[in-house]
């Protein structure tokens, strides 16, 4: 399993997912109800730039959009037609639009948000191809 400090490099695939998909069945265990097998492009203010095919992108923007309904409104920022990916800031941290079309059937997420490498067997479910 990666340790907190495993870092892939540049190129390389691995299962990312994020703390707001992590549980704790067991006191000391934790699990992640989705991962998504990503290629690292690179860094953005120190979290990771990734790339996702299509079938991990449509469930990334799935559990976005449950997440809204259940946290509330910040949540619903990403949307997904089957070819552009878009990414809407909310107004509360100033409003905008950036449109992902894929490059070699792969959009580049990253947002800032704190993915991370993570055990793909300590995943519920992984989604995507390398």
């Amino acid at each position: 399993m990666p340790t907190a400090d495993y870092t892939p490099p540049r190129g390389s695939t691995a299962v990312f997912s994020g703390r707001w998909l992590r549980y704790e069945p067991v006191p000391g265990f934790h699990r992640y109800y989705e991962g998504y097998l990503a290629t690292v492009t690179g860094w953005w203010n120190g979290a990771f730039e990734l790339t996702l095919d299509r079938e991990a992108v449509t469930a990334l923007v799935q559990t976005f959009a449950a997440m809204g309904n259940y946290v509330g409104g910040d949540w619903h920022t990403v949307d997904f037609d089957g070819h552009t990916l878009t990414v809407a800031r909310p107004v509360s941290l100033g409003s905008g639009v950036h449109l992902v079309q894929p490059t070699a059937g792969r959009y580049r997420i990253g947002w800032g948000l704190p993915w991370r490498p993570v055990d793909p067997s300590r995943c519920d479910r992984v989604f995507g191809q390398p």
